[in-house]
């Protein structure tokens, strides 16, 4: 069982705050990505079989119905799907049409996971996205989506002159369409060299403390109205989880395909070159476009296992780690442990440890502790 990842690095244009590789959108090298991307595949297509597929970017949603459709005949001609295969597209609110979406269903898509990150029009313009929120909220009302067997809403937190009341009326708004039933709040992070980062000054951020008004009651919104909080800034209705971000928080195999993509194969993890050029030049010369190989040790598998595990409500078995890692967790650090159980971070249940609500927020931390 794998899982298959396909990046898409063409935007109309970059957002403020993006650090994954894009570049602008181009008819030509849409059609030589895909022609690379294709020979890709078929250098690397492994028997076994399909659990989930994601199309992430960048800008999935821009490649028009002949390209998305070439790319995915391709992939199931060189892979076996399961009959209950996850396949995930990223949709931006400006490249959605309905024709696409059909397109999409009739290829096997059965999760949309929408980029929407605000409905007020002001912040979308400060994190620079070319959507406007009446393009939003028209593909939030389009009947089509309720075709799919899940959607998902992608919304941003702590951007610049952002409340508790601007974020909550988003977020009211959003669930109130009938086809959302997954929800994923990320924190604004600045990274570097990205335009946020560059004119930082320019802007006016949320002070911590509004920050945590707005995840307190984000969380407590979503509770009440039916979302679990499986992952740290993962939400969803029952039965919707995205199956396969829970392949990478389990520490499954997936493989990347696309400039800057990355792959895991259960012990090693590599990287596709993020440049084009150095891309499509490699495979032309029937060379694998892997610019990085790490080897993962025992003590770094052991500290991706638990950041990895820790971030989910499922935790992990103690006596499964006992068995990977040959040590025993709880008995190596039993006062730490106690103190976080002690003070309601973490739950010892049977044989399994996890994080409380509270205690995701501090995941990383509690990992690499342990």
């Amino acid at each position: 069982m794998i899982s298959l990842y396909f990046h898409i690095p063409f935007c109309e244009k970059k957002c403020n705050y993006c650090d994954f590789y894009s570049v602008n959108a181009d008819d030509e090298q849409i059609r030589n990505y895909i022609a690379m991307l294709k020979k890709e595949i078929a250098l690397r297509k492994t028997n076994e079989t399909v659990e989930t597929i994601f199309f992430g970017g960048g800008t999935p949603s821009i490649l028009k119905e002949s390209e998305f459709s070439e790319i995915a005949d391709f992939i199931k001609a060189n892979f076996e799907l399961s009959p209950n295969c996850e396949w995930t597209i990223e949709v931006n609110p400006e490249s959605f049409t309905e024709e696409k979406a059909e397109n999409w269903l009739k290829h096997g898509v059965n999760r949309l996971s929408l980029g929407v990150q605000s409905l007020i029009d002001a912040e979308l313009g400060i994190c620079g996205r070319p959507h406007t929120a009446e393009q939003a909220t028209a593909i939030l009302q389009s009947e089509i989506l309720q075709k799919f067997a899940s959607v998902s809403v992608d919304l941003i937190y702590g951007l610049p002159e952002q409340t508790v009341k601007t974020f909550a009326s988003g977020l009211q708004s959003v669930i109130g369409y009938p086809a959302v039933n997954h929800i994923s709040l990320y924190e604004l992070t600045i990274a570097e060299n990205t335009r946020f980062e560059f004119e930082r000054e320019k802007y006016r951020f949320p002070a911590e403390e509004e920050i945590e008004k707005i995840v307190e009651y984000s969380r407590h919104f979503l509770k009440e109205f039916g979302y679990e909080r499986y992952e740290v800034s993962n939400f969803s209705k029952e039965g919707k989880r995205c199956r396969h971000n829970e392949q990478y928080w389990n520490g499954s195999k997936y493989m990347g395909f696309g400039a800057g993509a990355h792959s895991f194969d259960g012990k090693n993890r590599f990287a596709n070159y993020s440049d084009l050029h150095k891309y499509e030049q490699s495979l032309e010369d029937n060379i694998l476009p892997i610019v990085f190989c790490e080897k993962l040790d025992s003590k770094r598998r052991r500290l991706e296992f638990l950041m990895l595990s820790l971030r989910t409500v499922n935790g992990f078995s103690v006596s499964g780690f006992r068995r990977k890692f040959k040590q025993d967790i709880l008995l190596q650090n039993e006062n730490y442990v106690q103190n976080l159980v002690k003070d309601g971070y973490m739950i010892i249940d049977g044989d399994i440890c996890k994080l409380t609500d509270k205690g995701l927020d501090i995941a990383d931390g509690v990992a690499a502790r342990l």
